[in-house]
């Protein structure tokens, strides 16, 4: 995983004297497919559980964030949703340290007009 490398390069820099950059993030990628009209956001946490991890959503935003934990630093983002996603869709699991959410596009409306 890719932060596992960066931990590594950090440790590095730690043995060499140098502090540990503070502008490093956790690994994150967000994967749409079109056929399924599903977003996948995926998220490196390691060292993290699930009750470590809040998911929220405010207006069209999806937040997530990580609780203060000593020697660990927290993680906040924001992902852009739109109207037209299902926020009673979205579901998320976590294993290994790896936050998988998924979310679902709304059905396109179909209206039905009579001809009068």
């Amino acid at each position: 995983m890719l932060s596992r490398t960066m931990n590594e390069l950090f440790r590095l820099f730690n043995d060499f004297g140098f502090e540990e950059p503070t502008t490093a993030q956790p690994f994150s990628q967000i994967v749409y497919d079109k056929d399924k009209g599903v977003w996948t956001i995926e998220v490196e946490l390691p060292g993290y559980s699930k009750e470590d991890v809040e998911i929220k959503v405010v207006e069209d935003n999806l937040l997530v964030s990580t609780k203060e934990r000593e020697g660990a630093r927290t993680f906040n983002a924001r992902y852009y949703l739109g109207n037209d996603i299902d926020v009673n869709s979205i579901s998320a699991t976590m294993a290994d340290g790896l936050l998988v959410i998924t979310v679902r596009a709304k059905s396109p409306e179909e209206k039905i007009v009579k001809i009068m």
